[in-house]
């Protein structure tokens, strides 16, 4: 059992409920985590793809950290082309 596994089993201790939410969620809190690293990467700060962007500051930690449940597909894109990047997303089974 890793770091992660003993939080996510602490705070499921705490908060009932809570494990069940972080395994509908992973998905869209690894790619919030995969942006992220991939900024820190580029050793650009939060606000400095905000100003290459337009956005604020606050806006970019919301994707990062997935705090709004309403992230386009169109906004995730456009966060990786800022950086670079290309977004490639796949479609596999939740039985795996």
């Amino acid at each position: 059992m890793d770091d992660l596994d003993r939080l996510i089993n602490k705070k499921e201790r705490e908060r009932p409920g809570f494990k069940a939410a972080v395994e509908k969620r992973k998905g869209e809190l690894i790619i919030a985590a995969r942006l992220r690293e991939a900024r820190e990467n580029l050793k650009l700060t939060q606000r400095e793809v905000a100003e290459k962007w337009a956005l604020s500051q606050q806006s970019i930690s919301k994707i990062e950290n997935a705090k709004d449940d309403h992230i386009s597909l169109h906004t995730l894109n456009e966060y990786a082309r800022v950086l670079g990047y290309e977004l490639q997303f796949i479609l596999k089974s939740a039985n795996n």
